[in-house]
């Protein structure tokens, strides 16, 4: 045996050594890869965040949000109105609409109803038309009741009746006829004696006329003031 034989070849005593080094050197790698590999996964999943961890499998729960608008209600009704288009009860009759009709022609239509009728003129024009009622047409009334009328224009001149001699009540009739308000500084009864102011006097609608009643005993004239 040669000492080349014995000796092997050059560098030989360094040979198991070194594959151990080789072996080591790779499972540092191995390990140092899994730990790379793993943080990266970590960091990619969103690793930390606590509110993954909440959610469920159909993503976070919503929240849910007050509303500022408020809940609708049914209004209540009022009691005791009734309803336009019911029937009036009995003893009662429906106020017929009678705006825009001349005042005279409306106040003549409320009075075949057994209805009385106060006028309420505008201060300046001649539009005899009416522009409200007060109670509003289709209100359910009682016979007798008065229905005050607005009348758009100012009331019109009237010519004072003659009336001496006229009963009492036939007077205070005709005068109410014309628009005009009897008065009675000696009462009701009795013919008419004389009256103030004379026939033939031009005043406005609503204005008064004296008239001086009384039977054939009372007093014939004024008394004096």
């Amino acid at each position: 045996m040669t000492d080349e034989a014995v000796a092997g070849p050059p560098g030989g005593d360094h040979g198991p050594s070194n594959r151990t080094g080789l072996y080591v050197g790779a499972a540092v790698g191995l390990v140092l890869c899994a730990i790379v590999g793993a943080l990266g996964g970590y960091l990619l999943a969103g690793g930390g965040d606590d509110r993954d961890t909440q959610a469920g499998p159909q993503g976070p729960t919503p929240t849910l949000e007050s509303s500022s608008t408020p809940p609708r209600t049914t209004p209540s009704r009022t009691p005791g109105r009734r309803p336009s288009s019911s029937a009036p009860a009995p003893g009662q009759m429906v106020l017929p609409d009678v705006v825009g009709k001349d005042f005279e022609e409306a106040r003549d239509e409320l009075r075949r109803m057994g209805l009385g009728v106060q006028f309420i003129f505008g201060r300046a024009g001649d539009d005899r038309s009416v522009a409200s009622t007060n109670p509003r047409a289709g209100t359910a009334v009682k016979r007798g009741i008065t229905v005050r009328v607005t009348v758009v224009g100012a009331p019109p001149d009237v010519v004072v009746p003659a009336l001496t001699g006229h009963s009492c009540d036939q007077a205070a009739q005709r005068l109410v006829d014309d628009g005009l308000y009897p008065a009675y500084p000696t009462g009701r009864k009795g013919e008419v004696r004389s009256q103030e102011p004379a026939g033939g006097t031009v005043l406005r609608w609503n204005e008064r006329v004296a008239l001086y009643c009384s039977d054939s005993s009372g007093p014939s004239v004024p008394p004096s003031p």
